[in-house]
């Protein structure tokens, strides 16, 4: 006798040789796409589908070696003596057959999504969180039709009627999807890639490094210390965003000089540009310029402004910015103003 609970005629439905088919040819055709059209993309990205290719593989070979096993039991269970026991052997096997069919199927999905983001983003980086989503709703979509059609179950209506197991679940979850809801409108509106460098304030706190990942929960920068800095979606979506990696305007610095009053002021930009001259991080479109900020009795003050291929060498940059500078103004035999100090005489008190 067949377990009851389990809908044997309705999953062998599910477990004939036909949809197995599809899947290892659809798994094929997706391997061949990744040989042929990104060849090109980075050693991470090749890791990442390599390894999504390798567990597919193996949940479709452990699906496919059920299915065989359960259809040969269930042909020789009404020929044996010991039927009772083949049946519900049969019974259970479909059961786990259809569990790993169907996270094959999810596998490669994930596949494909993962084929086309890394096709569309070939040099920017692909957030998790977008994957992430897909699979979440094309899971629900398979769990809610297979509870349905298949045991009977329906979810809406255990859903519909449970308001309060609703209620409070959601007042549990509240930060949680918080953070998922943020997640998906910086998805949308896009402030910033992966691989951008940011800077995000949030009140009297300054965060910057550069985006390593976006998840359903939270934002990973790499700082410039090589730290990693976790920071929830919702708090990102609700502070101010500076983005230094803009491809359209490259991240701007600026170092200040302070001359003394009676120098020449063409050479000392002249020694200002010279110094940056052959630093190669620095991009000569736009091209660096230096302005006048202040004039006292005592000094003018002129800054340096220049602009940086990758914002992340900002501090070695600066470091060689100022270094070459200085030597530039030795060479022109210039003089750094210093800070003074008028003291008054007594008398004039």
């Amino acid at each position: 006798m067949k377990d009851q609970w389990i809908p044997v005629e309705k999953i062998q439905y599910l477990i004939q040789f036909e949809p197995f088919i599809l899947l290892w040819v659809l798994l094929i055709l997706a391997f061949i796409f990744y040989k042929v059209l990104l060849k090109k993309i980075t050693d991470k990205r090749h890791a990442n589908l390599r390894q999504r290719f390798w567990r597919t593989s193996i949940y479709l070979i452990i699906t496919t070696l059920i299915s065989v096993l359960h259809w040969l039991m269930f042909e020789n269970a009404y020929h044996a003596s010991y039927e009772y026991q083949l049946v519900k052997i049969s019974a259970y096997s479909c059961l786990f057959a259809l569990t790993f069919g169907v996270i094959s199927t999810i596998k490669l999905a994930q596949i494909y999504v993962y084929l086309y983001l890394f096709l569309m983003n070939m040099s920017v980086g692909v957030p998790r969180l977008i994957a992430n989503m897909f699979t979440l709703g094309f899971t629900l979509i398979i769990v809610s039709w297979l509870a349905a059609d298949v045991f009977g179950f329906h979810l809406a209506a255990v859903l519909a009627t449970s308001a309060v197991f609703s209620l409070v679940l959601g007042l549990a979850l509240q930060d949680t999807l918080g953070n998922l809801f943020s997640g998906v409108a910086l998805q949308i509106d896009r402030p910033f890639n992966i691989g951008d460098w940011v800077e995000i304030h949030s009140g009297t706190e300054k965060l910057a490094g550069q985006v390593q990942e976006i998840s359903w929960r939270a934002t990973t920068l790499l700082g410039f210390a090589d730290e990693f800095i976790l920071i929830p979606n919702r708090v990102i979506a609700q502070s101010q965003l500076l983005n230094f990696s803009h491809f359209y305007k490259p991240a701007r610095l600026n170092q200040m000089f302070r001359f003394h009053f009676d120098v020449s002021i063409d050479t000392a930009r002249l020694a200002l540009l010279e110094g940056i001259a052959n630093i190669p991080e620095i991009l000569k479109d736009p091209s660096p310029r230096t302005l006048i900020t202040e004039v006292t009795e005592s000094w003018i003050t002129i800054k340096v402004f220049y602009s940086l291929k990758d914002y992340g060498t900002r501090y070695r940059t600066g470091d060689l910015v100022i270094s070459q500078i200085l030597n530039r103004i030795r060479f022109h035999k210039l003089s750094l103003a210093s800070p003074t100090l008028n003291l008054l005489n007594k008398t004039e008190l």
